[in-house]
């Protein structure tokens, strides 16, 4: 590592916290990746039956059991 690199370190772990932030904001567009886009998993939503959250024990045990 370059001297300068280190002394960066350096400068940069003796910073207060609320500074690092935007700190981290200009080396990231000194860098210009772009931004990172996270991979969410899917969450859907389910119509069903008034009764269906009072089963969902039983159909959970029910689906467990077919696994087997």
């Amino acid at each position: 590592m370059s001297v300068m690199r280190e002394e960066l370190h350096h400068l940069v772990d003796r910073l207060p916290e609320e500074k690092v932030a935007p700190l981290l904001r200009l080396v990231r567009d000194q860098l210009e990746e772009p931004p990172v886009v996270r991979d969410l998993p899917f969450i859907g939503l389910l119509e069903a039956e008034p009764d269906f959250a009072e089963r969902s024990e039983e159909i959970l045990r029910a689906e467990d059991n077919h696994s087997l």
